[in-house]
């Protein structure tokens, strides 16, 4: 394969170029202070201190040492200081230097660099691959030949080796792990980098296409990611910084970047982060700005991505420069430097996510007031938990709905035992429950748009992720309506029927104060109100309970719970949540049509077919 000349990763010469122009934007001003002091840090100080008791202490390591690497060599590129390069090179032969690469098989005392290719081989090689791009043209025989052997002993070979195994690593050819990108994509960067210069890189690029691939056409046209947000950054920053790479050391269009849904990607994680509060689902709920995003959305011309990005750098209390990567120098690097231009109807109000079955319906995007995101599709995924049917609110830029999430990775995160834990069971989600239990594993959940006067939003049936009892399926019916209504109030309906009598409970949860009065229930978060009011078919009431975390720092979160009085046949409970308001909510049935009245601060009427649950 015929490559360009150096630098022909995703940090291209005009890249390095703009660390020298004068900026007319404040964050990429902001970006660039902040590069030379945390440069000079960084010349200071070569050590990298990681926590080894810490859950894979040798990913924290790479991740540390390519914040070094790329920041020193973008310090270096704008001042020509050759202190930067030479702290560089140092770097460089630690890394060569480190008897393993990998936590898990330092764990097994196993230092063979072709026991494994994992995420930090992934990271490594990216890291490895960035350095030798931005300095080949100045490296000395000898230094090339460090990162060639280097590249070849400790990356190219080991994952060639573990890819031509019989038994392929289990995210080979995978759609929905960020593993595959992350070990792919940083294995393809440095065969890009290296070129002729290796035997292996040939053979390395082709297993690389083969398996990004799936990854990238499971995106479907919408874009959606079901591990969630977070792990969408970390999967899809080596997914972009791959291809990007690609494109630029061949000259050509990359088929990938062609698809629709690769392109709508770059949305999903802003959809799912209201002015910047994270509503996904799953492990990892937490989005701060990553800078490949803007490299992404400059590639497809998204100004509307870029202007959202910026606001979210406003928003947000560490302004994008904090993380585990690089993010200061690469925000130095990537960050157009000017205004973008709004395109008209770039953002919905509400959107269900097609191939993923996640939803949200907002008073306004991007910049919304009321929001609930919602949950369907499977959980038959990565980093997914059992909280099908559940739902985040957000009101004013405060969440006072929220499923529980997962604070710190224990040897029990990833276990077989994984769902006994409170964080990633149904017990923390805002969900429904026959007789004490919700979802099962490897459930699925349809989600479908609905509206009518006034209102719009989902309905979720999920009957058969309610799984099975002792002598046959534990629901006959299990649904849920999500609706946002007159984008004032937030109406959630559960209707559930099952063969022999249960206790039904609909749960919600939140950090918030919450008081219980007779009839409601108030919470009250730092600037924010809500008020919930319940009617339901069958006597219920309203109880209070308190969450378990798993770890001892955090404090328990507030269960709100809908129970029915006693086992019943069948039951609707519909609740309606009120930002800084305050309403009632009745039930009728007439006729096979079920009608909630809500009054107050907020009129409206909702009906839907009793038996059908049709709105």
């Amino acid at each position: 394969m015929k490559l360009t000349d150096y630098p022909r990763l995703y940090i291209s010469e005009a890249h390095y170029n703009r660390l020298k122009e004068k900026s007319d934007h404040s964050v990429s001003r902001k970006a660039r202070r902040s590069l030379g002091a945390l440069a000079k840090t960084f010349l200071a100080d070569a050590t990298i201190v990681v926590d080894e008791t810490g859950h894979n202490s040798h990913l924290i390591r790479a991740r540390k040492m390519q914040t070094r690497v790329v920041t020193l060599l973008a310090e270096y590129k704008r001042t020509g200081d050759l202190q930067y390069r030479d702290a560089i090179m140092a770097d460089v032969a630690r890394i060569a230097g480190w008897e393993y690469w990998s936590w898990i098989t330092w764990r097994q005392g196993d230092a063979r660099p072709e026991a494994i290719f994992d995420l930090s081989y992934g990271e490594n090689s990216a890291t490895l691959a960035l350095a030798f791009d931005g300095l080949y043209h100045e490296l000395s025989d000898d230094e090339k030949k460090l990162f060639v052997d280097t590249a070849v002993k400790r990356a190219l070979k080991p994952f060639l080796h573990v890819m031509k195994a019989k038994d392929k690593p289990s995210y080979y050819k995978h759609p929905h792990t960020n593993w595959n990108t992350v070990c792919c994509g940083g294995a393809g960067m440095l065969a890009l980098a290296m070129g002729d210069l290796c035997k292996e890189s040939e053979a390395v690029l082709k297993i690389v296409e083969e398996s990004v691939e799936p990854f990238f056409r499971s995106l479907k046209g919408d874009g959606g990611w079901p591990e969630g947000i977070g792990y969408w950054n970390y999967g899809m920053r080596y997914g972009f910084m791959y291809l990007l790479s690609w494109e630029r050391a061949t000259g050509r269009t990359h088929k990938l970047l062609r698809l629709k849904g690769t392109e709508a990607t770059l949305k999903f994680p802003l959809q799912f982060t209201p002015n910047g509060v994270p509503c996904s689902f799953g492990d990892v709920n937490k989005f701060s700005v990553l800078p490949f995003h803007y490299a992404a959305a400059e590639r497809f011309g998204a100004d509307e991505v870029v202007i959202e990005l910026d606001r979210r750098m406003v928003l947000t209390s560490e302004g994008g420069l904090d993380g585990p990567w690089p993010n200061v120098a690469e925000l130095a690097l990537f960050h157009p430097g000017h205004e973008s231009t709004m395109k008209k109807g770039a953002w919905h109000n509400r959107v269900l996510v097609r191939g993923l079955d996640w939803g949200y319906v907002a008073d306004q995007m991007p910049d919304a007031n009321l929001y609930v995101s919602v949950r369907g599709g499977t959980t038959d995924a990565p980093h997914v938990h059992r909280d099908l049917m559940s739902f985040f609110v957000v009101a004013g830029g405060e969440k006072l709905i929220e499923n529980v999430g997962v604070d710190d990775y224990m040897d029990t995160t990833f276990s077989a035992r994984r769902f006994d834990l409170y964080e990633p069971s149904a017990h923390s989600k805002n969900t429904i429950f026959l007789n004490g239990l919700s979802i099962g594993d490897k459930a699925t959940v349809k989600t479908a748009l609905v509206e009518g006067a006034g209102f719009e939003g989902f309905r979720m049936d999920a009957t058969d992720a309610m799984g099975t009892m002792r002598d046959g399926p534990a629901a006959t019916f299990c649904g849920r309506a999500i609706l946002m209504v007159k984008n004032k109030g937030i109406l959630v309906v559960d209707r559930v029927v099952v063969p022999h009598s249960a206790l039904v409970e609909s749960r919600l949860h939140t950090f918030c104060d919450v008081m219980f009065g007779k009839s409601d229930v108030q919470i009250r978060g730092k600037k924010q109100r809500m008020q919930i009011a319940v009617a339901a078919t069958e006597p219920i009431m309203t109880k209070q309970g308190m969450g378990i975390p798993s770890h001892p720092g955090r404090e328990p979160d507030t269960m709100i719970r809908f129970v029915s009085e006693k086992k019943v046949m069948s039951v609707t409970t519909a609740y309606f949540l009120t930002h800084n308001g305050k309403s009632d909510v009745a039930l009728s049935e007439r006729s096979g049509r079920t009608t909630v009245k809500i009054t107050g601060d907020v009129s409206a009427r909702v009906g839907f077919d009793t038996d059908q649950f049709t709105f």
